[in-house]
């Protein structure tokens, strides 16, 4: 529902189909080239207008909602660049899992961003919102963008790039959670001992641009599998069983846990996903979805 006082937003979850780390940055990040998916699976935001002051809350009892969750603080970084007098109260329906490497978090604040400049009618040029963005997280300013794409830096230069892939991605969550922080610390232990040269980028983008299933399941790459594999052998399990189970392909997205396979058929991924339930256990928590195709993300 859409009104005057109020503007409700779909706030889509990502996978990473090639994540490959180029070094260590000096402010403590690190360096990246990157592949992101926007999935037509993620979150619902509603922001209402309010007189004054801002507010959240959210159906997840596991997630703040003060000022340590980042679309809260998204709303307070636009409010004060942009001198609003109005306030807001967020709601936030949560169905992404948290700590997933699905990005949920850098969507949620990514989509209030740029429904908050709408419900305040700021006409905040994208310059400034992809300046704020940047100075709050790594992903927000490709959710910004709103499209498949290769992102380079820290992840915050963003470069749109053509995506014709009609494949069913399966996302399977072990039911924990993947701190990004210790994914990255432990990358250099785990990439000095890596021996295979991951594969250029623009294997990747070229299948990706051709619809070509093999080739983007041939290019795949995350730099972040290793240490998370090696800490959680059970990641390595549930993509043995996505490939057994049919994926052209099976990886980690992001810094997990969630991993995901490609399937060229949606029957085959739900056949799948009813496969992985039952040789894991009926918690095991998966989802079939797609490539999200939409233009605009506030409705």
């Amino acid at each position: 529902m859409t009104t005057q006082a109020e503007l409700t937003a779909f706030s889509p979850a990502k996978i990473n189909l090639y994540l490959r780390i180029t070094g260590k940055r000096a402010d403590g990040y690190h360096d990246l080239e990157t592949i992101m998916l926007p999935l037509d699976f993620g979150d619902e935001i509603v922001c209402q207008l309010r007189p004054t002051g801002l507010s959240m809350e959210c159906d997840n009892a596991m997630l703040p909602t003060d000022d340590r969750n980042l679309a809260l603080r998204a709303a307070r970084q636009l409010a004060e660049r942009c001198q609003v007098k109005q306030g807001a109260h967020i709601i936030l329906r949560k169905r992404t899992p948290l700590a997933a490497g699905l990005g949920g978090g850098s969507s949620n604040a990514a989509i209030v961003l740029a429904t908050l400049n709408k419900l305040w009618k700021l006409n905040t040029a994208p310059v400034i919102l992809n300046e704020l963005a940047a100075g709050m997280g790594s992903d927000i300013n490709f959710f910004l963008a709103g499209s498949t794409a290769l992102c380079r830096g820290r992840g915050e230069q963003v470069e749109p790039v053509p995506c014709r892939l009609s494949a069913t991605v399966l996302l399977i969550n072990p039911g924990f959670g993947i701190s990004t922080k210790w994914a990255y610390e432990s990358w250099a232990k785990a990439a000095a001992g890596l021996t295979v040269a991951p594969p250029p980028v623009t294997l990747l983008t070229r299948a990706l641009a051709e619809d070509d299933l093999a080739g983007v399941a041939a290019a795949m790459f995350n730099s972040l599998e290793a240490p998370s594999v090696g800490k959680f052998p059970v990641l390595d399990l549930l993509k043995d069983a996505l490939r057994t189970n049919g994926a052209a392909g099976a990886m980690m997205s992001g810094s997990g846990a969630t991993v995901f396979g490609l399937f060229a058929k949606t029957s085959d991924a739900v056949r799948a996903a009813t496969q992985i339930r039952a040789e894991f256990g009926p918690s095991m928590w998966t989802h079939v979805t797609r490539a999200d195709r939409s233009s605009e993300s506030v409705h």
